[in-house]
């Protein structure tokens, strides 16, 4: 009988019902007190249990916020509040707060507090392999913190992404005059560059070889092959104790079948092309490598560090992640939505919105081609209201007309171009203003 009552729900103890839940257990031990005479004896049992019933339930129900969260709370936990997404003003925002790990569908950094990556993708590494010569700390801090003038526009973004190519790490450029060790001592003056200016830095792995019959720079080809392990069994080596390196492992699979099995585990590759935007217009057949397995290549090399997986067509969907996740730990995936069919807003519950509520999310790469900001605008604000960090594409000065390439800037000073650029940096100028008075946080390393 009493430890019928000992067992009462926790929901019948909170703030509003924890009289109505003791007075059951009070009346009971009374009642035994009057048949049994012995009302001393029922009156310290009535303390020892009292005192025995542990803590949870005589308080509220946990609420979302990182003070709560242990390092060992499940990534795949489904044990979320009704509202699984917090305010902006509950997350850091600027700085360095690694090393990072997921707690539920949060990032946290090392103070324990809620973190959302927000910045620029700095595209050229995947095909120059020298770089395009605009890569000086002056150059590199226009994206970060700053204060702007009429001649330097500074953007406030606290992560920058860095597209890399496998073979060019791996073999260097015989076309373009360099060495694999040249193009990862520029890699490494950029990323130490960065860690300086207190930004974080996504590694990449933008361009495969298709299991090395992809010459040059390679291509963005459908999975990553025996190649990209190597790559990342260096690379993770190699930045394992940046606290503020995040490792992605592989941009925008897009397997034909949309085989979600290959997707996690590798299969087979036949007749693969780069599609429509790609330069190496051969088609070929490979053994394709898994994300489970580059997940796995990563943490062998002795690295914890947050490492972002991107879902299926060209990265965008990742709604089947819950029956196909990734074993172990610290894993954000990742979607990049651009305004294409199949992944306008009524797309984006089903593909990423829902997982967001169970498992951190991270766009890495978005952009629209029209000079405009219908698409981009509706789209961070989805971000925001599901605590999705973005990184916008990309911070390039490209030939041609800038509204058919996802452009942010006009020059290497930082000057945003009309219509998404501006909007965009606007946007990142706004979560400074959310966090005035903040205190950037002291790189941790």
């Amino acid at each position: 009988m009493i430890l019928v009552y000992y067992a009462v729900p926790s929901n019948c103890v909170s703030k509003g019902a924890r009289e109505p839940a003791h007075i059951p257990i009070y009346a009971e031990v009374c009642l035994m007190a009057r048949t049994t005479g012995k009302a001393i004896a029922a009156l310290l049992l009535l303390v020892l249990m009292t005192l025995s019933l542990p803590e949870s339930r005589f308080s509220m129900s946990p609420t979302a916020s990182a003070a709560t969260l242990s390092p060992q709370t499940s990534q795949h936990s489904d044990n979320h509040p009704t509202s699984p997404y917090l305010p902006l003003i509950s997350f850091q925002l600027r700085g360095i707060d690694g090393p990072y790990r997921t707690s539920g569908n949060l990032i946290l950094g090392a103070d324990n507090s809620p973190y959302l990556f927000h910045g620029i993708a700095r595209d050229d590494l995947e095909y120059f392999c020298k770089g395009d010569g605009h890569y000086t700390q002056q150059e590199l801090a226009y994206m970060g913190l700053g204060d702007t003038s009429a001649q330097a526009t500074y953007w406030g973004a606290n992560t920058v992404r860095l597209p890399l190519s496998e073979n060019f790490w791996l073999y260097g450029s015989p076309s373009q005059n360099c060495s694999p060790d040249q193009y990862q001592a520029l890699l490494k003056q950029i990323i130490d560059n960065l860690t300086s200016l207190h930004l974080n830095v996504i590694i990449n792995l933008q361009w495969t070889n298709a299991g090395g019959h992809s010459t040059g720079a390679g291509d963005a080809w459908s999975m990553p092959d025996s190649d990209s392990r190597v790559f990342w069994q260096q690379v993770a080596a190699t930045y394992k104790d940046y606290d503020n390196v995040l490792f992605e492992l592989f941009n925008e699979p897009h397997l034909f079948s949309h085989s979600w099995t290959c997707w996690r585990n590798g299969c087979q590759i036949k007749n693969d092309n780069s599609g429509r935007t790609g330069h190496d217009h051969g088609h070929f057949t490979y053994q394709a490598v898994g994300m489970q397995t580059l997940l796995d290549t990563v943490r062998k090399a002795g690295a914890n560090n947050l490492t972002i997986v991107g879902g299926i067509g060209w990265g965008f969907d990742l709604s089947q992640i819950p029956t196909y996740h990734l074993d172990g730990v610290n894993i954000v995936y990742d979607t990049h939505p651009y305004p294409y069919t199949g992944k306008q807003p009524i797309n984006w519950d089903a593909a990423f919105g829902a997982i967001s509520a169970t498992y951190p999310v991270i766009s890495a790469e978005s952009g629209e081609y029209d000079c405009k900001t219908g698409f981009m605008s509706q789209l961070i604000n989805y971000f925001d209201a599901h605590n999705i960090g973005w990184i916008g594409w990309a911070w390039l000065v490209a030939g041609g007309n800038a509204c058919y390439y996802p452009q942010l800037v006009s020059n290497y000073s930082g000057k945003p171009v009309s219509g998404m650029g501006a909007w965009e940096y606007q946007r990142l100028k706004t979560y400074l203003n959310i966090l005035a008075n903040e205190e950037v946080p002291v790189r941790r390393k």
